[in-house]
């Protein structure tokens, strides 16, 4: 199984609350909210299928999330679903309260993106993963767009890793207690001592890199942003096409990098 499917149990979805009780009608409501916007566009069959559901319980609460404008869907016979633009807005809002991360970081993004003329990522801090709140595309070739809102593994990242690398060591050796799986990969875990080593070679220098196997994967280079406190909460990161940027190439990007994260991080920690 994925890391991002949903667990099954005898009768759906697994939960840490009472599956007969009062709130269970929340959860899968909150439930097929992300996974529509992971599926999307999803027919209701389909839903109901993946998620081992019964089709009336799915159709009953998409009808009630479309009602409160949280899903859309198409006119046909056989509607498929689509998440609307009110999670974005509700998501843009918290962005901003929690942070004000993506308004001290645009103009510094553009003016990166200029001057690389790469793919700037902007990622922040959930838990155990690093969500996507900003991109701004770059002229030269990158192999994957990632949605805003797409949401990986510290692990899976240059800029996740960079954060990682760069968290107090107590909460750097509890994550490295979970076995982390590979990216893309559902058995192939990363051995702890390996990725350990891995984190304390970005902590010396300052930035991680990840290149990809071309011609269909990115590379990336990406760098922790810190608060006043000095942790790291969310990353910064240049992607391109791994047939471009190979190791050499995204070194040469580093102080571009370095500059920028710095100003970013600067520019949070102002009163």
């Amino acid at each position: 199984m994925g890391r991002n499917e949903t667990r099954l149990g005898p009768t759906g979805p697994t939960d840490d609350i009472d599956p007969k009780g009062p709130n269970r009608p929340v959860g899968l409501a909150l439930l097929l909210v992300e996974r529509v916007a992971e599926w999307q566009p999803i027919g209701a069959s389909d839903l109901a299928r993946r998620l081992a559901l019964p089709k009336a319980t799915v159709h009953r609460l998409l009808l009630a999330l479309e009602a409160f404008g949280w899903l859309e869907r198409d006119g046909g016979s056989r509607p498929l679903w689509s998440v609307s633009m009110r999670p974005i807005a509700v998501g843009g809002r918290a962005i901003e309260r929690k942070s004000g991360l993506r308004m001290a970081a645009l103009s510094v993004m553009d003016a990166l993106r200029h001057a690389t003329g790469e793919t700037i990522h902007l990622g922040l801090v959930d838990g155990e993963n690093i969500a996507l709140i900003e991109r701004i595309d770059g002229v030269n070739s990158v192999n994957i767009f990632l949605p805003v809102g797409t949401s990986w593994d510290l692990s899976w990242s240059s800029s996740g890793k960079a954060v990682l690398a760069h968290l107090p060591e107590a909460e750097q050796q509890s994550y490295l207690r979970t076995p982390r799986f590979r990216r893309k990969s559902e058995t192939d875990i990363i051995p702890p001592d390996q990725l350990a080593e891995e984190l304390a070679q970005i902590r010396e220098r300052g930035f991680a890199i990840s290149v990809g196997v071309p011609p269909a994967a990115s590379s990336s280079i990406g760098m922790a942003i810190f608060d006043k406190r000095g942790r790291p909460f969310a990353g910064l990161s240049i992607t391109g096409a791994s047939d471009r940027l190979r190791e050499e190439q995204l070194l040469a990007l580093a102080p571009h990098l370095t500059a920028a994260a710095r100003r970013i991080s600067i520019g949070m920690n102002m009163d």
